[in-house]
């Protein structure tokens, strides 16, 4: 503004000694009527500058907001990232930022599926042990097995098989004890000693085993369901549910038989009597 003003003053004494011949009276009465012009033109001329100034600013400010808008999209991937970044030690709940709930399953049985229930768990009470054709043994044991399979992830196929196995279709479940699984020890219902055949360092034994006892069928079921989702060691199983002969060859592997044929004489039942169709 300083250099404006001076520079005013020069076009005033310039266009005074023009306009006057350079008389001193002249020149003094054209500059005051010259300074009086200005000063009436002042307000104009600053509004004029400061409507200037005005639009100076608002260019850099667009060009700020501009830059911000620039940086946005990046911030906003970033934080997308955040959100999809698979915690290592807990893969279960990756995502759940950005995945909806599903609904939760309708666990209500129908007066049906009760009716069936109920109907089965009745045969199978009624059941006095002894011999089965692989039909009737897969129309008996099939439903139960199904439904034990629900509550444990244990496969039904297994079930069938391991139990078809142990008791020579149901030939044998061990005396009186109601032992479908082979499984050793002292049971709800106590314990009964009896000669059983093992294979020790390659040779074919008997030896006397003591073997659980129940008070039913049902209840060596879920005995049977409790001790593979429990016990250690057939934690390897239990991670191939979803593969029935994979759980057999681990169930080998973990110690349940002795017989090194184990896995595949269950291999062989699942597929002969196609037990995999009662897997859930």
């Amino acid at each position: 503004m300083k250099k404006c003003r001076k520079f005013t003053l020069t076009i005033m004494l310039c266009a005074s000694f023009f306009m006057t011949g350079c008389d001193a009276t002249q020149i003094l009465t054209a500059i005051e009527n010259i300074a009086k012009g200005i000063t009436a033109a002042m307000p104009a001329i600053q509004q004029a500058v400061g409507a200037f100034q005005n639009v100076v600013n608002n260019d850099g400010t667009a060009v700020a907001t501009g830059t911000a808008a620039v940086a946005q999209p990046e911030v906003a991937a970033q934080n997308q990232a955040n959100v999809n970044v698979t915690n290592p030690n807990q893969e279960e709940i990756a995502g759940q930022n950005n995945t909806t709930a599903a609904p939760a399953a309708n666990n209500t049985a129908t007066p049906a599926a009760v009716a069936t229930n109920t109907q089965t768990e009745a045969a199978l009470a009624n059941y006095q042990g002894g011999k089965l054709s692989p039909a009737e043994f897969g129309k008996l044991f099939g439903p139960v097995a199904r439904e034990a399979s629900k509550k444990s992830g244990v496969p039904a196929s297994i079930i069938m098989a391991q139990a078809a196995l142990e008791t020579g279709w149901g030939s044998s479940a061990i005396g009186n004890a109601k032992n479908l699984f082979g499984i050793k020890g002292t049971g709800p219902a106590g314990s009964i000693t009896v000669p059983t055949k093992e294979v020790i360092n390659g040779r074919t034994v008997t030896v006397q085993g003591t073997f659980r006892k129940y008070n039913s069928w049902q209840e060596s079921i879920d005995d049977h369901s409790r001790l593979l989702t429990t016990a250690a060691r057939y934690s390897t199983a239990m991670a191939n549910r979803n593969n029935p002969d994979q759980f057999a060859r681990e169930l080998l592997k973990a110690g349940y038989a002795t017989d090194p044929q184990y896995a595949n004489k269950l291999i062989s039942i699942m597929k002969s009597n196609n037990f995999y169709q009662y897997n859930n």
